[in-house]
This record gives structure tokens, C-alpha cells and sequence, in this order.
């Protein structure tokens, strides 16, 4: 039911790192899914059974399917504002805002990298700062990791806002899917951890 084991082992260490304690100490739950979508799927019908009465917090723009997966999952939907489209960058202002005013414990839906549609990834100091207020408020910062690697390059640098989430402490959700950064579209491979 959890997939391959050695799939699900290797893809841990690509989000937390090859040394994470966490890997070591046995204390992340993690299965194979069905690529990111799949993945992103199975969190949605958790957060609904487990908090049934929680919202998830969309970025805007966003990958059109995730309005769909949660929709189906009957898990509300709001949007918190991420892209600024006059200076096409990120509109880090109304982000931080939007998570200040969400009520406490929201789920919010984040890109790890190469955010899909606009390309537009806060800094490293703008991820710290994130990682900062949704600690603040107690919300559970779910990431869609779909591009690990096909951002930068560098696998380790594009999970680097993985990384400053775990460092600041927080237990996290992660979608993982190899469909574009190792172009197994056809093989829907993916893990949700």
C-alpha cells in the first residue's frame, strides 16, 4: 500500500537532505502516490478527515488543478496573494499579510520552487520570514515540490525552503512528483510525506 520502499527512502533524502534527523530518527510518514497530483490528493482528503473543519489558503495564481483536488476533497478554499503582476515579481507584502490575517492554524498551500504558473520564488530571506509568521500563527505549510532540481539545477538549492521550514521546526507536508524534473509523466510517479 505505501509503494516501494527504496522509492519513498530516496525521495526523503532529496526533500530533507542525505544527514536530515529526522530521516535517521524514523520520523517522517511518507508513501508512493500517484505523481504530485496524486500526492496533493491524498493530503486533501487527510486535512479533510483529520480537520474537518479547516481551510486550505491557495496562492494566486496557482497550478489550476489544485483548486480542483481540494474542491473534491470538499476541503474549502481561500487564496492568499503571491504574484504582483506590474512589477512581476512576488507581492511578498500582501503574502505576509494574508498569512498574518488568516485565523490561526490555517493550511497553506505553498510552492518550493519554480512556482508554477509564474516562475516567481520568494528569496531565501523571504522564505525565512514566511517560515517566520506561519510559525507565529500555528498554520501547517503544505509544499508541492513538482520542479526539485529542473529550477536551478541544484536539487539541494531548490529544497531550500523545505529546509528553513524544518530548521524553523515545523511538521510539514510535502507533494512530491518526478514527472517534470526526471520526465516520468507516464509513469505518475510521486510521494506524499
Amino acid at each position: 500500500m505505501g509503494g516501494s520502499v527504496n522509492m519513498v527512502e530516496e525521495t526523503l533524502k532529496l526533500a530533507y537532505g542525505e544527514n536530515s534527523e529526522l530521516i535517521k530518527d524514523k520520523r517522517i510518514a511518507a508513501v508512493q502516490a500517484l505523481s504530485g497530483t496524486g500526492a496533493c490528493r491524498l493530503f486533501a482528503d487527510f486535512q479533510k478527515r483529520f480537520c474537518p473543519d479547516s481551510q486550505i489558503y491557495i496562492p494566486v495564481p496557482t497550478w489550476a488543478n489544485h483548486h480542483n483536488i481540494w474542491r473534491d476533497a470538499h476541503v474549502p478554499q481561500k487564496t492568499f496573494h503571491y504574484y504582483h503582476p506590474q512589477s512581476k515579481g512576488l507581492d511578498f507584502a500582501g503574502l505576509v499579510d494574508d498569512i498574518k490575517n488568516a485565523p490561526n492554524g490555517s493550511f497553506f498551500l505553498l510552492h518550493a520552487c519554480a512556482h508554477n504558473p509564474t516562475g516567481v520564488d520568494p528569496s531565501e530571506e523571504q522564505w525565512k520570514e514566511i517560515s517566520k509568521k506561519i510559525k507565529e500563527k500555528g498554520h501547517f505549510p503544505f509544499f508541492d515540490m513538482a520542479y526539485q532540481g529542473f529550477a536551478s539545477g541544484d536539487p539541494e538549492r531548490d529544497a531550500k525552503a523545505i529546509r528553513i521550514f524544518l530548521e524553523d521546526g515545523h511538521l510539514l507536508g510535502i507533494a512530491q512528483s518526478y514527472a517534470k524534473n526526471m520526465g516520468l509523466y507516464g509513469q505518475r510517479v510521486g510521494c506524499l510525506r
